[in-house]
């Protein structure tokens, strides 16, 4: 009848594809991503699957992304919005031990902030080849030059590259809790540095 307002879900499929779709189902797309992304890996999960645990038809995915490169983007868009805060902050840094020390704290609260992101970053070939993984890589690689400082001998390259690595690989062990082994962890890097 005119006047008469259709009940959502009702009416032929384009009439429901233009219906608004809850405020929650980008981060609900998301969340499913990262999820299947660290179980299956980037390459072993299909659009159909992102959306059939959330009820969603594939349609609904593109509704909010571009496709399954633009979900990974946002999966990892936190992770680089946080990198992209170091890099700038590290622009204004003298290499100072105090300066050090401040790098070292943001890298860890970004690793652990979401390991499972930084897993697949470093893990997921398909993820690294990507853009925003190519993105994030260049991060990485800005981290370690502001490490190693402008001249890097050998060594100043094994430091840095210890100090990363005892961050990384510490907050990937079995009962390693971020918050309560934060200073020892931060404490070795650092010592790794400036040894």
């Amino acid at each position: 009848m005119a006047g008469e307002q259709a009940l959502p879900g009702t009416g032929s499929a384009s009439e429901r594809a233009c219906e608004p779709v809850q405020p929650d189902t980008h981060d609900s797309i998301l969340q499913r991503a990262r999820d299947l992304f660290a179980r299956q890996g980037y390459r072993g999960t299909s659009i159909r699957q992102l959306t059939s645990g959330l009820g969603l038809t594939p349609a609904a995915l593109y509704y909010h992304f571009t496709g399954k490169e633009d979900v990974l983007a946002g999966v990892l868009a936190p992770m680089e919005r946080d990198g992209e805060t170091i890099i700038a902050r590290m622009a204004q840094l003298e290499p100072t031990p105090e300066a050090l020390r401040e790098v070292l704290d943001r890298y860890f609260d970004l690793l652990a902030r979401d390991i499972v992101a930084f897993r697949l970053v470093a893990d997921d070939v398909d993820v690294q080849q990507s853009a925003v993984g190519q993105r994030l890589r260049a991060q990485a690689r800005d981290l370690f030059a502001w490490l190693t400082g402008s001249a890097p001998e050998v060594e100043d390259r094994i430091r840095a590259a210890a100090a990363v690595g005892t961050i990384r690989l510490s907050l990937e062990q079995s009962g390693v809790e971020p918050d309560a082994h934060r200073n020892a962890i931060i404490g070795r890097a650092l010592q790794i540095m400036t040894d």
